[in-house]
């Protein structure tokens, strides 16, 4: 359990009150605490991202800025600072409010340096009971994804064992896939784990279409042609156990065949409605597809594929990762002739 005392916790007075930001200032500190104090929310974004602290203390009524808007501000990136609200406002509206957006306590003025140390206490305890919480929530979801992932690929094994011409058809799209993701700006290790996972099951609903649809030997006549475009749904059911841990995997794999102009399926989204891992698989699976060798014809090289992709943007691909697969492409796995 963390001490109220400990010297090492950092404390953040929002307050436009100098008397009262003094007076918390001097009491917290013989407590142990360290603490700086800003007068505005301003003050405080700014201090917050310079600076680490394990908790803020923040008026409501602020000047510009609002209290609670700034610990919406706050929320957006922290979802566990320790945030103590204080408030001259009675109405149960604004308290419910704070609560809802992620105030840890919520206490009336005039509240004396004992009652704010006594909250600030016990919102850190708090905090820090949750964080916990989360983590081994976390913790016990990764191994239920795990195991649930263990038996997908069997499937996804089993399905490209099949067809010579697409063995390891989703390792390749998913290596490319995260390359390219890689060269974007601000992503995350979640994002990128959701891109790779995303591709690697972004055919597994095939697994449901009929072996002589898949291997036929020649065009698709319309009614085939309506079976296979079911895949992708089939993928988003099969990957269902994913949605509470990974939900954005499942959005994945079921649009990965949807085209930036509207055109693809099977819901006939477009632009950035398409999730951006969708968008990637589109591209990536798109290459792999004109430099892999198939029964009608011999591997092309990656200038080809090069070609269909500047082709094709603004119309099956994002126009905006058009100019990423040309950085990247280079890079991606060799494909046997």
């Amino acid at each position: 359990m963390i001490r109220a005392n400990r010297p090492s916790l950092n404390v953040l007075i929002v307050e436009d009150d100098p008397d009262q930001a003094e007076l918390l200032a001097v009491a917290l500190g013989r407590d142990g605490y360290r603490v700086a104090a800003v007068r505005d929310a301003r003050g405080a974004l700014h201090r917050l991202t310079l600076e680490r602290f394990d908790a803020v203390i923040c008026d409501v009524g602020l000047p510009g800025m609002r209290g609670d808007e700034l610990l919406r501000h706050v929320r957006t990136w922290d979802r566990g600072l320790p945030f103590l609200m204080l408030t001259g406002e009675t109405d149960v509206p604004t308290a419910v409010r704070a609560v809802q957006d992620g105030a840890d306590e919520y206490l009336l003025k005039p509240a004396t340096p004992g009652m704010v140390e006594k909250g600030l206490r016990h919102a850190i305890a708090q905090r820090a009971r949750h964080t916990e919480q989360e983590r081994a929530m976390a913790a016990a979801n990764m191994a239920e994804v795990k195991a649930f992932l263990a038996g997908v690929q069997a499937l996804v094994n089993s399905l490209e064992s099949k067809d010579q011409y697409t063995k390891n058809h989703s390792k390749k799209v998913a290596a490319c896939a995260v390359l390219m993701a890689k060269a974007l700006p601000g992503m995350t290790k979640s994002q990128l784990r959701e891109i790779r996972l995303g591709a690697l099951l972004h055919d597994i609903g095939k697994i449901a279409v009929p072996e002589q649809i898949l291997h036929k030997n020649g065009p698709l006549d319309a009614d085939e042609w309506e079976i296979v475009k079911q895949h992708p749904l089939h993928s988003a059911r099969i990957v269902e156990p994913l949605a509470r841990a990974m939900p954005e995997v499942q959005r994945i794999v079921r649009h990965e065949h949807e085209r930036w102009d509207g055109k693809g399926y099977p819901d006939g989204i477009a632009g950035t409605d398409i999730p951006l891992g969708s968008r990637l698989i589109m591209i990536a699976d798109t290459y792999d597809a004109v430099c892999s060798r198939r029964a009608y014809r011999d591997a092309q090289p990656r200038e080809v594929a090069l070609e269909v992709m500047r082709e094709g943007a603004g119309t099956q691909f994002d126009p905006g990762l058009v100019p990423v697969f040309e950085e990247t492409y280079l890079e991606f796995p060799e494909h046997a002739s």
